[in-house]
């Protein structure tokens, strides 16, 4: 970790501890105002401390990670807002309500809950699953495909007429249909029982995958008009297919832009946050420019919007500051300001922004302008920190986010567990079968990680045939367990290279914190136990002693 990063989280744990220290000082503020309200309903400047108060709360929850807090603040922070704005005595339910939630903030131990047990997020999270319907009217071929992708975590439900379709449909609201174009040897009439369900409307409907004998282009056209986002020709190969619903299927191709605010006027920054919210954005709303860097690891923002002038310092200041560090020098800064002036305006860019928007903005604009602006942030982004044949992290992000996870474990004092992955004798793979074949196998392991892991989990390519994983907030047995069960999967799978067939297996290395406490160390000690696990046998996943240290 460079000394920038370092300085950042060391600032960052310093502060969240404060925030623990300070949390009963907090609450005794909100019983305070509260008292002092009750006795003079109609005082507006204690309603307004309160209300700032409860705001405060609500955002400083969220930043440091407790959640109940940010709710529970979140709902007083409304009611007094409500109270505030229409300038009305709290009633008899406002009594209640607030009452119960301030009795609940004060119930909150934040000491005891950071020295909790670790890990209770790793059995409230479910590893994904993708259900998928397939109507195929060959038993045995559904059969084995159904074993194939069973071992990637697909859920599939098998049905081989095309009576009841529909209603399945209507049932399972299935990630993707896989369908045979050529039902019973009937040419189209897989096509044709679609056609009668969709009729004139694809809008809802999930993609189907259509397999068929028969390859030639007006079976294709037609498969493309009834839903149709690919076609496959037998004799299938599973992990061409696994590869097809995976990118169909994947539920975060659509995440929401990640965007910073940060603007002081707070009537501005509620305007551009609602607008953007609107547009399905997630949003991060800071008024005090001084604490930007508190939130930015956290947040990990997509485009930052800035306005030019704020109290403390000026936003080509602010710019330029969280251009001083490595991991956000290529993030965009947008500024917004009603500041005409075309040479203070290139001014300002040249001190680290990369465009400017003036005030006042249309919604509509603004929206436009941020979207494309993030939009292409995130595909050059892409092309600098994802391996180009599997779609994963590449070698430095991945020891960049192992980094970051690693800080976030030591906060919270949690677990984490590092995986490195190779699978075994590549080399024979790509001499006998080719360099095309081996790539397929690079691929299927690369889509089992992600559809078997979790969302929190960061799978990486390292190299060649070597993988890492990162298993955040999950313990070693946990983490060998997972393992253990995607290693007999892949061994299960059955790749093609022409009509011949063949397995695959990997090994494994398992390093987990806090027996390892530095990422460097973490790294050598996975790297050690995949080498034990390679030289013992193979197709094993082994945990590495803390004595290796």
């Amino acid at each position: 970790m460079d000394k920038a990063k370092e300085l950042l989280f060391k600032r960052l744990q310093a502060l969240r501890n404060n925030y623990i220290d300070d949390y009963p000082e907090r609450v005794l503020e909100l019983n305070m105002s509260w008292r002092e309200l009750s006795k003079d309903r109609t005082n507006e400047d204690i309603l307004e401390t309160f209300h700032r108060q409860a705001h405060s709360l609500k955002g400083s929850g969220a930043t440091f990670g407790f959640n109940d807090i940010s709710t529970l603040a979140s709902q007083l922070d409304a009611i007094l807002g409500s109270l505030s704005t229409n300038k009305q005595e709290p009633g008899i339910d406002e009594d209640k309500q607030i009452t119960i939630l301030i009795e609940k903030l004060g119930a909150i131990n934040l000491k005891r809950e950071a020295q909790s047990e670790p890990g209770a997020t790793t059995k409230k999270e479910e590893y994904p699953d993708t259900n998928l319907l397939m109507v195929m009217s060959n038993k045995k071929e559904t059969e084995n495909l159904n074993q194939q992708l069973n071992h990637f975590g697909y859920n599939i439900t098998s049905i081989h007429t095309v009576d009841g379709l529909a209603e399945n449909i209507t049932r399972l609201e299935p990630a993707a249909i896989i369908m045979e174009a050529d039902f019973n040897g009937d040419q189209q009439s897989g096509v044709d029982a679609i056609t009668s369900i969709i009729k004139d409307d694809q809008t809802n409907f999930p993609p189907v995958i259509y397999i068929a004998e028969n390859d030639d282009i007006s079976t294709r056209i037609n498969a493309v008009r009834n839903a149709g986002k690919h076609f496959l020709s037998r004799p299938l190969n599973v992990s061409d297919l696994s590869d097809i619903v995976e990118v169909i299927s994947r539920k975060d191709q659509d995440e929401p832009f990640r965007i910073m605010i940060v603007e002081d006027t707070k009537s501005l920054s509620t305007f551009y946050d609602i607008t953007l919210q609107s547009a399905g954005m997630k949003t991060c709303v800071i008024n005090n420019p001084m604490q930007v860097l508190e939130q930015l690891i956290d947040f990990n923002p997509e485009l930052i919007l800035m306005d030019m002038y704020m109290p403390g310092c000026s936003g080509p200041e602010l710019a330029t500051v969280i251009r001083q560090f490595e991991a956000y020098v290529s993030i965009p800064i947008v500024f917004l300001s009603s500041e005409l002036d075309t040479g203070k305006q290139l001014l300002a860019m040249q001190q680290g922004g990369d465009d400017f928007l003036t005030k006042p903005i249309d919604p509509s604009h603004l929206i436009t302008s941020v979207q494309t602006r993030s939009l292409r942030y995130r595909k050059l982004r892409a092309f600098m920190v994802r391996d180009s044949l599997t779609g994963l992290y590449n070698h430095t992000k991945t020891k960049e986010l192992l980094d970051k996870d690693l800080y976030r474990t030591e906060r919270n004092n949690g677990n984490l567990v590092f995986a490195i992955i190779d699978i075994d004798k590549f080399k024979l793979v790509n001499d006998k079968y080719g360099h095309p074949v081996g790539d397929k196998v690079i691929k299927s392991l690369a889509l089992m990680l992600k559809q078997r892991l979790r969302k929190s989990d960061t799978v990486g390519r390292y190299g060649g045939e070597e993988f890492a994983v990162i298993l955040y907030d999950t313990d070693i047995n946990n983490a060998l367990q997972v393992m253990n069960k995607i290693r007999d999967s892949y061994a299960s799978i059955v790749h093609k290279a022409g009509d011949i067939e063949f397995n695959v297996t990997f090994s494994c290395g398992l390093a987990a914190y806090p027996y390892f406490k530095a990422s460097a160390e973490l790294n050598e000690a996975a790297d050690k136990a995949l080498y034990e696990a390679k030289e013992s046998g193979r197709n094993k996943v082994i945990v590495a002693s803390s004595k290796q240290s």
